[in-house]
């Protein structure tokens, strides 16, 4: 799942990188934080309870009523379930407006999170091979119109995400995973006009029916191209989400207001600047073991300048004792709720990885993709870009988090994930006759701490030999620019957080080659090499459990070593601040996001 790039802000001095620091994943989640281990991060997903009780156990201490205010520097791109690719829209999603068959509920003793049912009556039932998963739709679930939920609504949301040209820049699982997702393009075209499309593919077709998917009755059956373990943690997503059929008469509009499920609904939608939600009278907990509806409302605020995030939160009066941020605040912020009120801190790791994506396409010689590696001046543009060093980015040299299964500890580059050498990054420019390079990337340049990043970034390029070239966008507009393909970039700063805690979340849907030709570029290094196909292949179509950990672990090693396709700029955590009267407050270790479904607000606080 991508990173929320805008909302990465904070940084203090390398002497604290023993005290900004977040508590183990099998401690509790809440309270003052004291110690940083990323050595489990990637494994915080891994619990399962198939027979999770609805209604979800009470949060202790939450009342019930007022309004959250969610306050951010990030711009989220679209709401629609079939486009959330970002960890924030997922959570916003997943949270508060739209269920899908299973999901992810924050366990309050361990600070985990387990994956439990939600619109189906269990996690899955698979075939011995695993090469078919049935759900069966729990009876009571209604949209936010009164209409029941049926298996044939799950399906409809389902193909709606293959439909990747109305619809771009969703995750890419689905067309990875289920039966001729290499060949669907979804439901609003008809054959003759996907195969008539600039580079379709001759067996290309569209409509209602789809091999990979089949409705009997109450449950849905999905139908896989290759085993596949993890189909209960893809059906979390939004995508798998029911939507009506009747609302989708303009799937471009569809995400200003998806049909809600869960326990809220879009009251009044501002693209790219406000949402407010307001609760959902058709929502009933007795069919939800995971949400609750403690809150009256949300409103989320969009964009906002850091400044004004961090001083709303660090001030604590009027409406920002009822705010919250999922932006990681700034340093002096960080410092003076550590003195002052820790217990407004909620400070977790991640299994995320933040990359310079380096487009092979057109950086074609890997001594010049490896001079980047030495050029980037890790240290001083996380500082320049607010850092928190030691809590929201950690040096790191591979693309699995720490502690995800499997994972292999390599160093591509030998310089630990944070040493530069301009004059070796120079050295391999003129091995490769490329001295002056062009290196263009966006940067949002109405945040100040994104321009100070970019500036030293720039010095360090410029003393290394290259041509540094940044592009001025804005955070509303970063997103959108860096999913263009063709566009002037030849680089994409952003990252991958695990979606389920094993490869088969990283590698077929961020490295496959098959995902270079899909709309909004789900493959950003744009990397085409065959025998990184063949490998992913045949990790997903023979090995399970261990034997695939340890595969997924040797091609990360492999894809950093042979090919450098993108400069790891850290792994890392997040530090969140609340309002005094925002009660419940977690975060989801999958996302780095907080637990929305848990909050509530105590105003006797």
């Amino acid at each position: 799942m991508r990173r929320v790039v805008t909302a990465c802000a904070g940084l203090v001095a390398f002497a604290c990188l023993a005290a900004c620091t977040t508590p183990s994943p099998e401690d509790p989640a809440d309270g003052p934080t004291t110690q940083l281990d990323l050595t489990r991060a990637g494994e915080v997903g891994n619990r399962t309870d198939p027979r999770a009780p609805a209604p979800a156990p009470e949060i202790d201490g939450a009342t019930r009523g007022g309004t959250v205010h969610v306050v951010t520097a990030a711009v989220p791109d679209s709401l629609d379930p079939a486009r959330s690719a970002y960890t924030d829209t997922r959570a916003i999603l997943s949270d508060l407006v739209v269920r899908s068959l299973t999901q992810l509920a924050h366990d309050p003793d361990t600070g985990r999170m387990v994956l439990v049912p939600d619109l189906a009556t269990d996690l899955g039932r698979p075939n011995a091979d695993r090469t078919r998963w049935t759900f069966t739709i729990r009876r009571g679930v209604r949209f936010e119109n009164g209409e029941p939920v049926t298996a044939a609504d799950v399906a409809y949301g389902v193909k709606r995400a293959f439909a990747t040209t109305e619809l771009p820049g969703g995750p890419a699982y689905l067309r990875t995973f289920l039966v001729d997702g290499d060949r669907y393009q979804g439901p609003y075209a008809t054959t003759a006009e996907v195969r008539a499309r600039p580079g379709a593919r001759p067996d290309a077709y569209a409509g209602d029916d789809f091999a990979g998917v089949e409705v009997r009755g109450s449950t849905i059956v999905f139908r896989m191209r290759r085993p596949f373990d993890d189909m209960p943690y893809l059906a979390s997503f939004p995508q798998l989400a029911p939507v009506p059929r009747e609302a989708d008469s303009n799937p471009a509009a569809y995400g200003d207001h998806p049909v809600a499920t869960g326990p809220y609904r879009i009251a009044s939608s501002t693209p790219g600047s406000a949402l407010q939600l307001a609760r959902n009278t058709e929502w009933d907990p007795a069919t939800d073991p995971g949400r609750h509806q403690y809150v009256d409302g949300w409103r989320f605020s969009f964009g906002l300048d850091p400044s004004r995030v961090n001083g709303l939160l660090l001030d604590d009066a009027g409406e920002g004792r009822a705010a919250l941020t999922y932006d990681s605040v700034e340093p002096a912020t960080f410092e003076a709720l550590r003195e002052s009120d820790p217990s407004r801190l909620a400070v977790a790791t991640s299994p995320c990885t933040y990359l310079w994506y380096l487009d092979t396409r057109r950086i074609r010689d890997v001594r010049v993709r490896r001079a980047l590696g030495w050029a980037y001046p890790y240290a001083r543009a996380w500082e320049a870009g607010e850092e928190i060093v030691g809590t929201t980015r950690v040096p790191g040299t591979t693309l699995l988090p720490p502690g995800t299964a499997g994972r292999v500890e390599h160093d591509p580059l030998g310089n630990g994930g944070l040493i530069s050498d301009p004059a070796r990054a120079r050295s391999l420019l003129e091995q490769a006759g490329s001295v002056g390079f062009a290196i263009r990337w966006h940067y949002a340049s109405d945040l100040p701490e994104k321009v100070a990043a970019k500036d030293v970034v720039v010095r360090a390029l410029r003393s290394a030999g290259f041509d540094p070239q940044p592009i001025a966008t804005t955070a509303a507009q970063l997103r959108t620019v860096q999913r263009d393909p063709d566009g002037p970039q030849n680089v994409i700063e952003s990252g991958w957080c695990s979606d389920w805690p094993t490869g088969s979340s990283w590698f077929p849907a961020q490295w496959a080659p098959a995902m270079v030709d899909e709309p909004g570029m789900p493959n950003p290094s744009m990397l085409d090499a065959p025998v990184v196909q063949a490998r992913i292949d045949r990790v997903l179509g023979t090995m399970t459990g261990d034997a695939a950990a340890q595969a997924w672990g040797r091609l990360d090693r492999s894809i950093m070593s042979d090919w450098y396709p993108a400069v790891v700029l850290g792994h890392g955590g997040v530090a969140l601040a609340r309002g005094s009267e925002v009660g419940g407050m977690a975060v989801d270790r999958m996302t780095g996001m907080p637990v929305f479904a848990d909050l509530y607000v105590d105003a006797g606080s």
